[in-house]
């Protein structure tokens, strides 16, 4: 037998070069639905097992991810990716990214510049959270721990699990919070800003094995630094695109 995918000689079940099952057959509608339901669902290499195990051990699964565990869990960076689009999508549709932006302040009281930034950040918080926050909180955790053995690159990788996770919790807990009681928006982000520092104190602590004190002192400085250089970065490409247009 022969592997359709690579053309190497394939006797067994899997072809011993690439991977891919000998036996394919025709993809049809049932077929697609137990593909989706196998990803989703297995046991060995599912996208709700990854959920599951990323509520109390997620610098573990990252630490194991990198560690050569691969097919046991689910792709981060696509596992990153649906999240985001899902959230994206979602908190559109409720109105829930318009509102966590929102200025208390009236419109006749704001500058025209810090209305842009607001709708920048409104309008394309997903795409800036996988452009710029990702990578800040991936960069700043790796600054923070030179002397451990994980390298910028294995920092994404935890990275994308962690804010992977968080857009579930922002869609399984703080959009229908807001739905339920969209006056508290304020409460909502704060209980989601605390909630979200003290899941990445648990994440260093396991990942980088530090003692407690030292994972929440990280996770605070990190945090905190990620989020304002988030908005400077944005305040900056607001400036200069205002400079290039005068």
């Amino acid at each position: 037998m022969t592997c359709k995918n690579c053309q190497a000689p394939a006797p067994g079940a899997y072809c011993a070069a690439c991977g891919q099952q000998t036996h394919i057959h025709r993809v049809t509608m049932g077929h697609l639905g137990h593909e989706v339901t196998h990803a989703l669902t297995h046991a060995d290499k599912g996208f709700l097992l990854l959920m599951k195990e990323l509520i109390t051990r997620p610098g573990i699964v990252a630490r194991e991810y990198l560690d050569g565990k691969r097919k046991k869990y689910f792709n981060p960076f696509t596992f990153l990716v649906i999240t985001s689009a899902l959230y994206a999508f979602i908190s559109y549709k409720s109105g829930y990214s318009t509102a966590m932006v929102a200025p208390d302040s009236p419109a006749s009281n704001r500058s025209p510049y810090y209305q842009e930034v607001i709708d920048i950040a409104a309008q394309n918080g997903k795409l800036l959270m996988l452009i710029l926050i990702v990578p800040l909180f991936a960069f700043l955790s790796w600054l923070c721990s030179l002397r451990s053995r994980f390298n910028l690159a294995e920092n994404f990788v935890l990275q994308a699990f962690v804010v992977g996770q968080l857009n579930v919790v922002l869609v399984l807990i703080s959009i229908p919070a807001f739905l339920i009681a969209p006056a508290t928006i304020h409460w909502n982000i704060f209980v989601r800003e605390v909630l979200f520092v003290l899941y990445l104190t648990v994440t260093y602590h396991q990942f980088f094995q530090n003692k407690w004190i030292f994972a929440i002192l990280k996770a605070i400085v990190i945090y905190f630094l990620s989020i304002t250089l988030y908005w400077v970065m944005i305040i900056a490409f607001v400036a200069l695109r205002h400079v290039v247009m005068h």
